[in-house]
């Protein structure tokens, strides 16, 4: 017993630290060992069982054939299910017991075996155990057969009464099982590798269940301890640990991009109490979920142009955006002079997002739609621009940046403003109708009531649009013959400097049809920019306001 416990000292930290079987060289380990077996137990039982708490006096081996159970070494737990071997090292303390109803099949080889400690010129000079046994832990054999074979064989071996041939052929039974088991190990690497990866395939798509370590286990097939073990080698952290990231890292970007409570979220995660989730996020993350937010939802970058209006209104400034610059959009009053501009697409876009890093990226569904890798680079909201009105886009980018009373009180003075100017307009042009044009890609288009420059006229300020432009809800390319028929008292017309549009511009100015047109002849046909008046975010509606009062002032 002295021996055993001496044993023990020697290899505890070993088993302490949960030292799972290790491929490296272990043929060659092996090959340098005289091993001997003392003794092969075969236990069956239907009823429940338990081994009370011993320490080893041999080496063992396990081999699990039927039912389940859980060996504690040391402090360390292994469920061993059909299929398994446990390798048990001398001055282990050990303690078992049976863990279903099912009848329990196990076979036990105790053995002993010696180790070179020098080579002299005669051979080797061994000494009793000395170093560690090249196979110690828990693992899955997937030859069951043949290794029930070498076991049953091991048992009848007890009854050869001629001890010589008796323990010849117990070291050949132990030896082709020790080889069996090794070359599991050897051609388990690309194994382990797979099964680990299957879990963790799960757990990316259902980190937000309530998964136990034995769903893992099982899905791995091995047992609970010894994928736990395996999972830390090859990932670096514990199954839940990894399952807890992926709970911050879905945490994170719900909590800059999502309108739910904290509430929601945490239950969205799989935690049943908020303040749970809290303790855990501000653990792993340093902070709290609120302070995370104020803290993180800065670094922006817009990857539609519109969304920079909307951005200013709520007094917030990209990192980075598209269209931004002396030719890209409205500076807005210098307010996106120092923003950095990106490109829209391409590996170019792509290269500037991965330098950049920014906390969310912004963008509309034609943009995401084409750049799915950007959602792999940081948080992405993805905000739609044709499909809600402009207030409640505001109202949705306010809830991403922490700015939702921000964006309700700067509605509310829009409003104002907007009926005011609307007052005075009345009195200014009474019932008289105004259209807005644009000269684009060579051809005019007409603007109608829902979208752009025409919400604001028509809806906010409520212009009188002649009865043929309420029909339309965006814009729509027409004629010179259809524009005299509409006959309006006012006109409003956009042009770039682009050759063609300048070209259409000219001979406009020229033709009959132009020069006889009502507004022209009044000469109350105003030639605008196209921003802001272009530009369909809230800060552009906002200065289009201002304008529309200093056009129809001024005349």
């Amino acid at each position: 017993m002295a021996e055993a416990y001496a044993y023990r000292a020697m290899t505890e930290k070993l088993h302490k630290e949960g030292t799972m079987i290790e491929p490296n060289d272990i043929f060659s380990r092996l090959n340098e060992l005289v091993v001997r077996v003392t003794d092969v137990d075969h236990f069956r039982s239907s009823e429940p069982w338990c081994l009370q708490p011993e320490i080893l006096s041999m080496h063992q081996v396990v081999f699990m054939h039927r039912g389940s159970a859980i060996f504690d070494r040391d402090g360390n737990s292994s469920r061993l299910g059909p299929g398994h071997l446990l390798f048990l090292a001398k001055g282990q303390k050990v303690q078992a017991a049976s863990v279903s109803g099912e009848p329990l099949v196990m076979y036990t080889i105790s053995f002993s075996y010696q180790s070179p400690i020098r080579k002299t010129e005669k051979g080797h000079l061994y000494r009793k155990e000395g170093m560690v046994f090249p196979l110690n832990g828990d693992f899955y054999i997937h030859s069951q057969p043949k290794l029930l074979h070498l076991c049953e064989q091991l048992l009848d071996s007890m009854s050869e009464s001629e001890q010589g041939r008796r323990q010849y052929r117990q070291t050949c039974l132990l030896h082709e099982l020790l080889y069996l088991a090794a070359s599991e190990i050897e051609a388990g690497d690309e194994q382990q590798l797979t099964a680990v990866e299957r879990t963790v395939e799960y757990l990316n798509h259902n980190y937000m269940l309530s998964i136990q370590l034995d769903d893992l286990s099982r899905l791995a097939g091995f047992s609970s301890s010894y994928y736990s073990r395996l999972f830390k080698k090859l990932k670096g952290i514990s199954p839940f640990a990894y399952m807890t990231k992926l709970r911050m890292k879905r945490a994170k970007e719900l909590l800059m991009l999502s309108q739910g409570s904290l509430t929601e979220i945490s239950k969205h995660l799989g935690y049943s109490e908020e303040a749970y989730f809290s303790r855990v996020f501000k653990k792993e993350t340093g902070y709290s979920p609120a302070y995370f937010v104020r803290l993180h939802r800065q670094k922006i970058v817009n990857m539609k142009g519109t969304f920079n209006g909307d951005l200013v209104a709520l007094g917030v400034i990209p990192y980075a955006s598209v269209r931004v610059g002396t030719k890209g959009g409205p500076s807005f009053e210098g307010k996106l002079d120092e923003v950095t501009r990106i490109s829209a697409d391409g590996k170019a876009c792509k290269d500037a997002l991965i330098d950049l890093q920014p906390d969310i990226i912004v963008c509309d569904s034609q943009w995401a739609k084409y750049n799915k890798d950007a959602f792999q680079i940081a948080p992405t909201a993805v905000i739609p621009y044709w499909d809600i009105p402009w207030r409640e886009r505001l109202y949705r980018i306010a809830e991403l940046v922490g700015k939702r009373k921000e964006a309700k009180e700067w509605l509310q003075d829009y409003d104002r403003q907007a009926a005011l100017v609307s007052r005075t307009l009345k009195s200014l042009i009474g019932e008289a109708t105004v259209i807005i044009l644009r000269i684009v890609c060579g051809k005019l288009r007409l603007y109608g009531v829902e979208r752009n420059i025409g919400s604001v006229l028509y809806q906010d300020l409520k212009l009188n649009a002649p009865a043929e432009v309420k029909e339309i809800k965006w814009r729509r390319t027409i004629s010179l013959e259809l524009l005299s028929q509409l006959n309006a008292d006012y006109i409003l017309l956009m042009v770039s400097s682009h050759k063609a549009d300048q070209k259409l511009l000219s001979k406009l100015r020229a033709s009959q049809e132009w020069n006889h047109l009502s507004a022209v002849q009044r000469k109350q046909c105003y030639e605008i920019d196209l921003y802001p008046w272009i530009d369909y975010s809230a800060q552009s509606h906002k200065l289009i306001i201002d304008a529309t009062i200093g056009l129809f002032v001024k005349s």
